[in-house]
Protein backbone atom coordinates (compact mmCIF):
# COMPACT_ATOMS: atom_id res chain seq x y z
CA UNK A 1 0.00 0.00 0.00
CA UNK A 2 2.86 2.28 0.84
CA UNK A 3 3.92 1.91 -2.90
CA UNK A 4 0.29 2.62 -4.63
CA UNK A 5 0.18 5.35 -1.65
CA UNK A 6 2.80 7.33 -2.54
CA UNK A 7 3.51 6.74 -6.36
CA UNK A 8 -0.40 8.08 -6.65
CA UNK A 9 0.19 11.43 -4.66
CA UNK A 10 2.86 11.62 -7.77
CA UNK A 11 0.62 12.38 -9.63
CA UNK A 12 -0.78 9.92 -12.67
CA UNK A 13 -2.40 10.22 -16.14
CA UNK A 14 0.82 9.36 -18.13
CA UNK A 15 -0.26 10.60 -21.38
CA UNK A 16 1.74 13.45 -21.99
CA UNK A 17 5.87 12.21 -22.65
CA UNK A 18 8.96 13.77 -21.83
CA UNK A 19 8.76 17.74 -20.81
CA UNK A 20 4.66 16.55 -19.72
CA UNK A 21 5.58 13.38 -18.82
CA UNK A 22 8.45 14.68 -16.58
CA UNK A 23 5.63 16.79 -14.83
CA UNK A 24 3.08 13.69 -15.05
CA UNK A 25 -0.47 15.94 -14.93
CA UNK A 26 -1.76 15.47 -11.81
CA UNK A 27 -5.35 14.50 -12.32
CA UNK A 28 -6.61 13.98 -8.84
CA UNK A 29 -10.35 15.58 -8.48
CA UNK A 30 -10.24 19.57 -7.09
CA UNK A 31 -13.21 20.39 -5.28
CA UNK A 32 -14.69 23.96 -5.39
CA UNK A 33 -12.42 26.66 -6.22
CA UNK A 34 -11.27 28.18 -2.73
CA UNK A 35 -9.40 31.09 -3.97
CA UNK A 36 -5.73 31.35 -5.82
CA UNK A 37 -3.04 29.43 -4.87
CA UNK A 38 0.03 30.33 -2.11
CA UNK A 39 2.20 33.17 -2.80
CA UNK A 40 4.86 30.96 -2.78
CA UNK A 41 3.59 28.82 -6.31
CA UNK A 42 6.11 31.43 -8.66
CA UNK A 43 6.53 29.80 -12.20
CA UNK A 44 8.73 31.58 -15.07
CA UNK A 45 8.64 30.71 -17.99
CA UNK A 46 11.40 29.36 -20.19
CA UNK A 47 10.60 30.57 -23.66
CA UNK A 48 11.26 33.65 -21.72
CA UNK A 49 14.15 32.73 -20.33
CA UNK A 50 15.55 31.48 -24.04
CA UNK A 51 14.34 34.15 -25.88
CA UNK A 52 16.95 36.76 -23.46
CA UNK A 53 19.38 34.04 -24.23
CA UNK A 54 19.17 33.09 -27.33
CA UNK A 55 15.91 34.50 -29.41
CA UNK A 56 17.46 32.98 -32.73
CA UNK A 57 17.62 29.23 -31.21
CA UNK A 58 14.07 29.82 -29.52
CA UNK A 59 12.96 31.08 -32.95
CA UNK A 60 14.10 27.66 -34.28
CA UNK A 61 12.71 25.78 -32.14
CA UNK A 62 9.16 27.33 -32.63
CA UNK A 63 9.52 27.68 -36.20
CA UNK A 64 10.02 24.03 -35.99
CA UNK A 65 7.31 23.15 -33.57
CA UNK A 66 5.25 24.95 -36.06
CA UNK A 67 5.83 23.05 -38.80
CA UNK A 68 4.77 19.34 -37.48
CA UNK A 69 1.49 18.31 -39.82
CA UNK A 70 -1.60 18.85 -38.05
CA UNK A 71 -0.13 20.74 -35.15
CA UNK A 72 -1.66 24.60 -35.66
CA UNK A 73 -5.21 23.26 -34.02
CA UNK A 74 -6.51 21.31 -31.00
CA UNK A 75 -10.50 20.62 -31.58
CA UNK A 76 -10.95 19.00 -35.20
CA UNK A 77 -14.35 17.86 -36.82
CA UNK A 78 -14.13 13.87 -38.27
CA UNK A 79 -16.52 13.03 -40.80
CA UNK A 80 -17.91 9.46 -42.53
CA UNK A 81 -20.86 9.54 -44.81
CA UNK A 82 -23.79 8.36 -42.84
CA UNK A 83 -23.15 9.20 -39.48
CA UNK A 84 -22.96 12.59 -37.16
CA UNK A 85 -19.98 14.29 -37.65
CA UNK A 86 -17.60 13.42 -34.45
CA UNK A 87 -14.89 15.52 -32.50
CA UNK A 88 -11.61 15.20 -31.26
CA UNK A 89 -10.12 17.73 -28.78
CA UNK A 90 -6.16 17.82 -28.10
CA UNK A 91 -5.45 19.05 -24.14
CA UNK A 92 -3.04 19.37 -21.90
CA UNK A 93 -2.71 17.58 -18.44
CA UNK A 94 -1.82 20.19 -16.47
CA UNK A 95 -4.30 22.63 -13.53
CA UNK A 96 -3.57 26.50 -14.99
CA UNK A 97 -5.25 29.47 -14.50
CA UNK A 98 -5.42 30.22 -18.16
CA UNK A 99 -6.79 27.06 -19.02
CA UNK A 100 -9.92 27.12 -16.77
CA UNK A 101 -13.13 27.06 -19.44
CA UNK A 102 -13.43 25.47 -22.46
CA UNK A 103 -13.43 27.40 -25.42
CA UNK A 104 -16.82 27.77 -27.29
CA UNK A 105 -16.39 26.19 -29.96
CA UNK A 106 -15.59 23.02 -27.34
CA UNK A 107 -18.61 23.52 -26.13
CA UNK A 108 -20.38 23.47 -28.76
CA UNK A 109 -18.97 20.33 -29.64
CA UNK A 110 -19.52 18.84 -26.30
CA UNK A 111 -23.22 20.22 -26.53
CA UNK A 112 -24.13 17.73 -29.62
CA UNK A 113 -21.90 14.30 -28.54
CA UNK A 114 -23.85 11.60 -27.24
CA UNK A 115 -20.15 10.02 -26.00
CA UNK A 116 -17.19 11.22 -24.63
CA UNK A 117 -14.03 9.82 -24.39
CA UNK A 118 -10.48 10.72 -22.64
CA UNK A 119 -7.42 9.81 -22.80
CA UNK A 120 -7.82 7.81 -19.94
CA UNK A 121 -11.00 7.44 -17.65
CA UNK A 122 -9.79 6.26 -14.16
CA UNK A 123 -9.17 9.55 -13.20
CA UNK A 124 -9.78 8.95 -9.39
CA UNK A 125 -7.12 8.19 -6.37
CA UNK A 126 -8.54 4.69 -6.14
CA UNK A 127 -8.51 3.85 -9.45
CA UNK A 128 -4.99 4.96 -9.80
CA UNK A 129 -3.98 3.26 -6.91
CA UNK A 130 -5.23 -0.16 -8.20
CA UNK A 131 -3.41 0.11 -11.66
CA UNK A 132 -0.62 1.18 -9.31
CA UNK A 133 -0.60 -2.38 -7.18
CA UNK A 134 -0.86 -4.22 -10.86
CA UNK A 135 1.59 -2.61 -12.16
CA UNK A 136 4.03 -2.92 -8.97
CA UNK A 137 6.50 -5.66 -10.67
CA UNK A 138 7.16 -3.19 -13.30
CA UNK A 139 8.50 -0.74 -11.00
CA UNK A 140 10.98 -2.14 -9.05
CA UNK A 141 14.05 -4.23 -10.08
CA UNK A 142 16.35 -6.75 -7.36
CA UNK A 143 19.32 -5.28 -8.95
CA UNK A 144 19.14 -2.22 -7.66
CA UNK A 145 20.01 -0.49 -11.31
CA UNK A 146 19.95 3.18 -10.24
CA UNK A 147 23.11 2.17 -8.91
CA UNK A 148 25.55 1.28 -12.20
CA UNK A 149 23.12 3.99 -13.85
CA UNK A 150 23.37 7.52 -12.24
CA UNK A 151 26.27 9.28 -10.62
CA UNK A 152 26.60 9.92 -6.98
CA UNK A 153 24.46 13.22 -6.46
CA UNK A 154 21.90 11.93 -8.77
CA UNK A 155 21.79 8.98 -6.61
CA UNK A 156 21.38 12.19 -3.43
CA UNK A 157 18.56 13.70 -5.07
CA UNK A 158 16.75 10.44 -6.22
CA UNK A 159 16.73 9.34 -2.60
CA UNK A 160 15.76 12.69 -1.07
CA UNK A 161 12.66 12.50 -3.50
CA UNK A 162 11.86 8.93 -2.58
CA UNK A 163 11.82 9.44 1.29
CA UNK A 164 9.84 12.87 1.14
CA UNK A 165 7.42 10.19 -0.55
CA UNK A 166 7.14 8.08 2.15
CA UNK A 167 9.66 5.45 1.18
CA UNK A 168 12.60 4.37 3.49
CA UNK A 169 16.26 5.31 2.08
CA UNK A 170 17.16 1.84 1.50
CA UNK A 171 14.29 1.54 -1.02
CA UNK A 172 15.11 3.92 -2.79
CA UNK A 173 17.52 2.23 -5.44
CA UNK A 174 15.12 -0.50 -5.98
CA UNK A 175 12.96 1.17 -8.76
CA UNK A 176 13.48 1.39 -12.62
CA UNK A 177 14.29 4.61 -14.05
CA UNK A 178 10.94 5.21 -15.35
CA UNK A 179 9.14 4.65 -11.81
CA UNK A 180 12.05 7.19 -10.65
CA UNK A 181 11.14 9.79 -13.13
CA UNK A 182 7.30 9.47 -12.09
CA UNK A 183 8.15 10.52 -8.26
CA UNK A 184 10.27 13.40 -9.99
CA UNK A 185 7.84 14.71 -11.47
CA UNK A 186 5.78 15.62 -8.39
CA UNK A 187 4.88 19.01 -8.45
CA UNK A 188 3.78 20.98 -4.86
CA UNK A 189 2.60 23.93 -7.09
CA UNK A 190 0.52 21.93 -9.15
CA UNK A 191 -0.96 20.01 -5.78
CA UNK A 192 -1.84 23.75 -4.37
CA UNK A 193 -3.65 25.03 -7.81
CA UNK A 194 -5.78 21.86 -7.50
CA UNK A 195 -6.46 22.33 -3.97
CA UNK A 196 -7.67 25.65 -4.74
CA UNK A 197 -10.12 23.94 -7.13
CA UNK A 198 -8.01 24.89 -10.56
CA UNK A 199 -8.69 21.44 -12.66
CA UNK A 200 -6.82 20.40 -16.26
CA UNK A 201 -8.88 20.82 -19.38
CA UNK A 202 -9.54 16.93 -19.24
CA UNK A 203 -11.42 17.26 -15.81
CA UNK A 204 -13.16 20.29 -17.37
CA UNK A 205 -14.44 18.09 -20.41
CA UNK A 206 -15.69 15.15 -17.89
CA UNK A 207 -17.24 17.53 -15.76
CA UNK A 208 -19.26 18.49 -18.94
CA UNK A 209 -19.98 15.30 -19.68
CA UNK A 210 -20.97 14.15 -16.51
CA UNK A 211 -23.41 17.79 -16.60
CA UNK A 212 -24.91 16.36 -19.20
CA UNK A 213 -25.44 12.77 -18.07
CA UNK A 214 -22.89 11.12 -20.09
CA UNK A 215 -21.03 8.31 -18.99
CA UNK A 216 -17.27 8.79 -19.35
CA UNK A 217 -15.03 6.06 -21.57
CA UNK A 218 -11.33 6.42 -21.78
CA UNK A 219 -8.99 5.01 -24.59
CA UNK A 220 -6.44 3.30 -22.27
CA UNK A 221 -6.13 1.68 -19.24
CA UNK A 222 -3.70 3.49 -16.35
CA UNK A 223 -2.08 -0.17 -16.12
CA UNK A 224 -1.77 0.01 -20.10
CA UNK A 225 0.09 3.38 -19.74
CA UNK A 226 2.66 2.42 -16.87
CA UNK A 227 3.48 -1.03 -19.29
CA UNK A 228 3.95 1.56 -22.10
CA UNK A 229 6.37 3.50 -19.76
CA UNK A 230 8.14 0.13 -18.43
CA UNK A 231 8.33 -1.06 -21.99
CA UNK A 232 10.87 1.79 -22.80
CA UNK A 233 14.90 0.88 -23.63
CA UNK A 234 16.59 1.30 -20.46
CA UNK A 235 19.28 3.92 -21.75
CA UNK A 236 16.03 5.63 -22.74
CA UNK A 237 14.53 5.33 -19.33
CA UNK A 238 18.15 6.66 -18.07
CA UNK A 239 18.31 9.39 -20.15
CA UNK A 240 14.74 10.28 -19.57
CA UNK A 241 15.36 9.94 -15.96
CA UNK A 242 18.64 11.63 -15.86
CA UNK A 243 16.71 14.96 -17.99
CA UNK A 244 14.13 14.52 -14.73
CA UNK A 245 16.84 14.94 -12.43
CA UNK A 246 18.36 18.19 -13.98
CA UNK A 247 15.10 19.83 -14.50
CA UNK A 248 14.02 18.91 -11.12
CA UNK A 249 13.94 22.68 -9.86
CA UNK A 250 12.52 23.91 -13.01
CA UNK A 251 9.26 21.40 -12.60
CA UNK A 252 7.22 24.69 -12.21
CA UNK A 253 8.33 26.88 -14.73
CA UNK A 254 7.80 23.58 -17.05
CA UNK A 255 4.64 23.77 -16.13
CA UNK A 256 4.06 26.98 -16.89
CA UNK A 257 5.89 26.37 -20.47
CA UNK A 258 3.40 23.97 -20.93
CA UNK A 259 0.59 25.81 -20.59
CA UNK A 260 2.35 28.82 -23.08
CA UNK A 261 2.36 26.09 -25.55
CA UNK A 262 -0.26 24.82 -25.72
CA UNK A 263 -1.95 28.43 -25.89
CA UNK A 264 0.88 29.03 -28.90
CA UNK A 265 -0.03 25.85 -30.64
CA UNK A 266 3.54 24.96 -30.26
CA UNK A 267 3.54 21.90 -28.43
CA UNK A 268 5.54 19.96 -30.08
CA UNK A 269 8.17 22.17 -29.15
CA UNK A 270 8.72 20.35 -26.12
CA UNK A 271 11.23 17.88 -27.65
CA UNK A 272 13.69 20.85 -28.90
CA UNK A 273 13.34 22.56 -25.02
CA UNK A 274 14.06 19.38 -22.89
CA UNK A 275 17.30 19.08 -24.78
CA UNK A 276 17.77 22.60 -24.72
CA UNK A 277 16.87 22.44 -20.66
CA UNK A 278 18.53 19.49 -19.67
CA UNK A 279 22.02 19.03 -22.02
CA UNK A 280 24.03 16.24 -19.88
CA UNK A 281 21.02 13.62 -19.60
CA UNK A 282 22.09 12.12 -22.56
CA UNK A 283 18.74 12.82 -24.71
CA UNK A 284 20.64 12.36 -28.27
CA UNK A 285 18.43 12.76 -31.32
CA UNK A 286 18.40 8.82 -31.90
CA UNK A 287 16.97 8.91 -28.12
CA UNK A 288 14.08 11.54 -28.63
CA UNK A 289 13.15 9.34 -31.51
CA UNK A 290 12.98 6.33 -29.50
CA UNK A 291 10.92 8.25 -26.36
CA UNK A 292 8.86 9.49 -28.80
CA UNK A 293 8.18 6.12 -30.86
CA UNK A 294 7.47 4.41 -27.41
CA UNK A 295 5.23 7.07 -25.38
CA UNK A 296 3.40 8.77 -28.55
CA UNK A 297 3.91 6.43 -31.72
CA UNK A 298 3.30 3.19 -30.53
CA UNK A 299 -0.14 3.99 -28.09
CA UNK A 300 -1.26 6.49 -31.31
CA UNK A 301 -1.42 3.02 -32.94
CA UNK A 302 -3.55 1.36 -30.02
CA UNK A 303 -5.39 4.34 -29.66
CA UNK A 304 -6.57 4.67 -32.95
CA UNK A 305 -7.80 1.19 -33.02
CA UNK A 306 -10.05 2.85 -30.37
CA UNK A 307 -10.68 5.87 -31.87
CA UNK A 308 -12.35 4.38 -35.15
CA UNK A 309 -15.44 2.60 -33.44
CA UNK A 310 -16.30 5.49 -31.69
CA UNK A 311 -16.03 8.02 -34.84
CA UNK A 312 -18.19 4.93 -36.79
CA UNK A 313 -21.06 5.77 -34.21
CA UNK A 314 -21.17 9.38 -34.41
CA UNK A 315 -21.33 11.96 -32.58
CA UNK A 316 -18.42 11.34 -30.29
CA UNK A 317 -16.19 13.69 -28.65
CA UNK A 318 -12.60 12.50 -27.84
CA UNK A 319 -9.87 14.48 -25.80
CA UNK A 320 -6.35 13.62 -25.84
CA UNK A 321 -3.03 15.11 -25.14
CA UNK A 322 -2.90 17.09 -27.80
CA UNK A 323 1.17 15.65 -29.05
CA UNK A 324 -0.95 12.55 -29.93
CA UNK A 325 -3.12 14.92 -32.96
CA UNK A 326 0.02 16.16 -34.57
CA UNK A 327 2.65 14.32 -36.85
CA UNK A 328 2.81 11.73 -39.35
CA UNK A 329 1.79 9.35 -37.00
CA UNK A 330 -0.65 11.58 -35.43
CA UNK A 331 -4.30 10.57 -34.84
CA UNK A 332 -5.34 12.90 -37.14
CA UNK A 333 -3.33 11.90 -40.04
CA UNK A 334 -4.39 8.30 -38.74
CA UNK A 335 -7.78 8.65 -39.11
CA UNK A 336 -7.37 10.18 -42.72
CA UNK A 337 -5.11 7.39 -43.65
CA UNK A 338 -8.34 5.28 -42.37
CA UNK A 339 -10.94 7.41 -45.02
CA UNK A 340 -12.43 9.80 -42.63
CA UNK A 341 -12.47 13.38 -43.42
CA UNK A 342 -10.96 15.18 -40.65
CA UNK A 343 -11.16 19.32 -40.74
CA UNK A 344 -9.44 22.06 -38.21
CA UNK A 345 -11.90 24.21 -36.37
CA UNK A 346 -9.74 25.82 -34.24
Amino acid sequence: MLLCKSLANAGALVGVILFSTILVATHGAAGASTGAPDDKCISRSVLDELDARDRSKLETILKNAGNSSNSQAMLWRIEKAGVDPSYIFGTVHIADEGLQELRPAVREALAVARSVTLEAAELSRGAMQYAMAQAGPLMVATDKPLQRLLEDDELELVERVLVKAGFPAEMALGFRPWAVTMFLADSDCQKKKQEAGYKSLDLLVADAARAKGLKVEGLETMLEQYQTLAAVPETAQTAWLKASIEMHDRIDDISHTMAELYRFRRIDAVWDLTKELAPKSGLTDAVMATLRSALVGSRNARMIERVTPKADQGAAFIAVGAMHLSGKDGLVQRLRDKGYTVTAIE
